[in-house]
């Protein structure tokens, strides 16, 4: 059986989201395509290479198998993995592979899971690799949509177009979070004030998005969302996860009319940008690594063969 799931980008509140803070996530229209088909021992094919059962190499894929386990008892399995998705780029990658291989098992192996199941051996599985994580990442690409996180609230958005420019630099998302975590511990008070503030951005926003309309030059809608995306920026800068590559990007994309942020974890990765349409069309010109993404109602689903 072959599946799906996509990735996502958070809009705000990455990093607050694992205190407990709130989030606007929404899940992105690239995935991540897992086909399952039923062996005597367990073998991996992805980019990253072929393997069996590899913790090192393939973690997510792996501990997935591992979870899966937990439910049905099976021999083997010939897992195959393909994606549109830029690894460890802040899109969701890591999730979006694990919950599309739990869903292809599920199908192949007839096990009758639920998105919940799959979405709590998915955070299971983020727990394993990272160690700490807020279980957002495979809540989005099990269900889809845009969400309020930890409400759980959907969030109704319009088409918008979001422009993404990746940094050139990988991001790891355990190391960040284990980062971050370190610098709250150390500062308790002041970390703690900036996961406050990020989640009064995420707050605002959900009152904004839902009304932007992007076919004219800036309006009031849109500029409030630049204004939140340059603190809530300058608020991630703060807790130490921007990069000076992220930083120059944010920069000429600000002066451009585009307003951006880094999305997820930091240390590397992409950066998001909104604006208006001619305003969009510049930048994307601009950076080669620059491409486009749209909201993404579907979640993980099974694919026709």
């Amino acid at each position: 059986m072959r599946a799906s799931a996509p990735g996502k980008i958070f809009l705000f509140g990455e990093h607050a989201v694992v205190y407990g803070k709130r989030a606007l996530v929404t899940a992105i229209n690239l995935r991540c395509f897992a086909e399952v088909r039923k062996r005597y021992d367990f073998r991996i094919s992805s980019p990253l290479g072929i393997t069996g059962l590899d913790f090192e190499k393939h973690p997510y894929i792996s501990y997935a198998i591992k979870r899966f386990l937990e439910v049905r008892k099976i021999s083997g399995a010939d897992v195959q993995v393909e994606s549109q998705i830029p690894i460890a780029s802040g899109l969701g990658s890591s999730a979006a592979v694990t919950v599309a291989v739990l869903k292809a098992l599920d199908a192949e192996y007839e096990a009758n899971l639920s998105n919940e199941d799959i979405y709590e051996l998915a955070r299971q599985v983020e727990l394993d690799v990272q160690g700490i994580a807020s279980g957002t990442d495979p809540f989005i690409s099990t269900y889809g949509g845009c969400w309020l996180i930890p409400e759980r609230k959907p969030i109704t958005i319009p088409s918008l177009e979001f422009l993404v420019v990746d940094s050139g630099k990988k991001s790891i998302t355990g190391e960040m979070v284990k980062r971050v975590a370190e610098l709250k511990e150390k500062f308790p008070g002041v970390v703690g004030e900036i996961m406050d503030a990020i989640d009064e951005i995420s707050q605002a926003a959900i009152a904004t998005i839902p009304q932007m309309k992007l076919n004219s030059k800036l309006n009031s809608k849109l500029d409030s969302i630049s204004s939140l995306m340059f603190i809530n920026q300058n608020l991630l800068r703060a807790i130490g996860v921007s990069i000076p590559e992220i930083d120059e990007i944010v920069d000429q994309l600000n002066s451009m009319g585009v307003a951006s942020k880094l999305t997820g974890a930091g240390g590397g990765g992409c950066v998001i940008g909104i604006g208006d349409v001619e305003s969009m069309k510049r930048a994307k010109e601009k950076f080669k690594s620059a491409f486009i993404v749209k909201p993404e109602k579907e979640g993980a689903r099974i694919e026709e063969e």
